[in-house]
């Protein structure tokens, strides 16, 4: 990790309460950044900031529901007034409304798009007026790979992602000219209280998903922060309009049953 990458550069992040989001909050705050993160779960946030204060770092919690699409904009607004500046945005607070589309509402479907698209264009556009204005900025979008690849019961999860893919691209040709860049990382499976969630904390499920990624083990919040804020960096400055999965060689797998290849030791190959 190069040190003080983000010396004196304001940053907002969604979801910093738990999992990806925290970590890189805390990782930017490492760098140097003011760090403003934000969460339903205020408690979780005070806890963070004491540890990240208790390190020489910068961060403040602000209690807020990207749901709540105006105090969204408020808190953007509001960091802007007292900063001068935003360097950085990350859209990583999560909403997961799983399960087969037969025997999904309306309102759990909706429920995806709103906090993973709604909130996302919200912020973006928010944030955006500031960048461009600056001339300098960066937006990391964060994703998953069911935006990229099919899944059993996530059919308006892995759509809604897709749409924070497609969003994100066509946004980052807009703004390329003012020396915006916009990124998007998608995690595979991930060490957080989502996947245990995910996998009702069944080890052997959680064993029998990680024995299926090419290297054999799961994703830690702190490799994905690590995507995210290498994204935001000067180091990632021709970088823009890209998806990022990080998931341990999961996304280009070409996947093949287990098959006992011993048994074709000794069948001998025609050639085509």
């Amino acid at each position: 990790m190069t040190a003080k990458r983000f010396e004196g550069r304001v940053v907002i992040v969604t979801g910093a309460s738990l999992g990806i989001g925290r970590a890189a909050a805390t990782q930017f705050a490492a760098e140097g950044a003011h760090v403003i993160g934000c969460a339903r779960r205020k408690p979780k946030l005070d806890e963070l900031a004491d540890k990240i204060k208790a390190k020489g770092g910068s961060f403040r919690s602000v209690e807020l529901d990207v749901n709540d699409l105006d105090g969204f904009v408020k808190l953007i607004e509001g960091a802007h007034k007292e900063f001068g500046r935003i360097d950085v945005l990350v859209n990583n607070a999560p909403s997961v409304k799983g399960g087969m589309i037969q025997d999904m509402n309306i309102d759990d479907f909706r429920a995806n798009f709103t906090a993973s698209v709604d909130s996302v264009f919200i912020g973006c556009q928010a944030v955006l007026k500031i960048m461009t204005a600056q001339r300098f900025g960066n937006i990391v979008n964060i994703s998953s790979v069911s935006s990229l690849r099919a899944g059993m019961a996530a059919g308006a999860y892995g759509a809604s992602k897709a749409a924070v893919n497609q969003f994100t691209q066509c946004i980052a040709m807009e703004v390329a000219p003012f020396n915006v860049r916009m990124n998007v990382v998608c995690p595979g499976s991930t060490i957080t209280a989502g996947m245990n969630a995910a996998t009702l904390k069944s080890k052997d499920l959680q064993d029998t998903i990680a024995t299926s990624i090419p290297m054999h083990r799961h994703g830690t919040a702190e490799e994905v922060a690590e995507a995210i804020c290498f994204l935001a960096s000067d180091q990632a400055s021709y970088i823009t309009g890209v998806i990022l999965p990080v998931d341990g060689g999961k996304t280009p797998q070409m996947y093949i049953p287990e098959f006992d290849i011993s048994a074709l030791a000794n069948t001998k190959v025609s050639s085509l």
